[in-house]
């Protein structure tokens, strides 16, 4: 690693661990609010994950290598691949709470098609891996943590990455709209359709209402954080 880094690259540096920080503040309390994803982790992610921030941070550091720890969902995507799922959305983790969903296709239900549970023992990956890694399937197409984050910032973010992706939108909204969460403590239960707008009109209940993609963006800038801590001295160590 160079001793002297460029004026750009040491903004650059320090904007990481900056949004980093900001990331882990969302956390101290518990589980985010839903509109952290609007406001603040969407935002964030465009920069380092859509927009391709991230590897040019990473080059700084070099030989060190930021790895992220995630589970696996190669068996459910195989499951989706064969059309035994419906949908799905890859296990997202928040502390206690674990949460999770796959819906049998309907040729497939009573007929003990296998378990569609996921593994929990997260591994670390390369960069390309966490961020291509598919975390949603939908009306037979597969979505990535980085799609999300670039639908999110298109849709609901009002800074269109890629207009041509018109089709992912509408189907943003439907996934949103389709299946949610309501999350108490350490228990969680599953919204479908109107329940959501239901819970979400609640002011009782808002605050602990979330969608799928929400809780995926979350789960993303909960890894990409913990990732980039763990070499945080290597990062410190190009301000020194």
């Amino acid at each position: 690693m160079n001793a002297v880094i460029a004026p750009r690259e040491r903004e650059l540096i320090q904007q990481l661990l900056d949004d980093v920080g900001m990331i882990n503040d969302q956390f101290l309390a518990g589980m985010p609010k839903p509109q952290a994803t609007r406001t603040i982790f969407v935002p964030i992610l465009r920069r380092w994950i859509a927009e391709g921030l991230f590897y040019q941070a990473q080059k700084v550091i070099l030989p060190a290598q930021v790895n992220f720890s995630i589970v696996s969902h190669a068996q459910q995507v195989k499951l989706c691949k064969a059309d035994v799922l419906e949908h799905w959305m890859g296990l997202v983790l928040f502390g206690t709470v674990g949460i999770s969903v796959g819906l049998l296709a309907e040729k497939h239900r009573g007929t003990g098609a296998p378990s569609i549970g996921d593994n929990t023992n997260p591994t670390p990956q390369k960069a390309s891996v966490f961020f291509k890694q598919k975390i949603l399937f939908w009306k037979g197409k597969f979505y990535t943590r980085e799609d999300v984050i670039k639908m999110h910032a298109n849709a609901l973010g009002g800074v269109h990455l890629d207009f041509r992706k018109t089709q992912d939108e509408a189907h943003i909204t439907e996934i949103k709209n389709y299946f949610g969460f309501e999350i108490k403590g350490s228990r969680s239960q599953m919204l479908i359709g109107d329940d959501i707008s239901v819970g979400r009109a609640d002011p009782a209940r808002r605050q602990q209402v979330y969608d799928a993609t929400e809780l995926v963006t979350m789960d993303t800038a909960r890894i990409f954080a913990n990732g980039i801590q763990d070499e945080q001295a290597a990062f410190a160590a190009t301000l020194a």
